[in-house]
């Protein structure tokens, strides 16, 4: 994933589509380092108590096979 959105040229300029993604469980299982691991920032060593929501924002290309154009993710990550 990418922190930040690409910048592309014009010729190939891809549409985006936001999805919010909302992760809730038990304590300790890993929710807040699957969303670092996506996001490509180091996972936290130790585990503390995500205290409120974090929110992370990560863009992510990709090409569906149907329609063969690309097309930009920006999925934001509620933990």
């Amino acid at each position: 994933g990418l922190l930040e959105r690409p910048a592309l040229p014009p010729p190939l300029a891809a549409p985006t589509v936001t999805y919010k993604l909302f992760l809730s469980g038990k304590s300790g299982v890993g929710k807040t380092a699957l969303v670092a691991a996506l996001a490509g920032t180091p996972v936290p060593p130790v585990h503390h108590e995500t205290l409120g929501i974090e929110a992370t924002t990560v863009y992510w290309p990709a090409k569906p096979r149907a329609s063969g154009r690309p097309v930009i993710f920006q999925l934001h990550f509620w933990d």
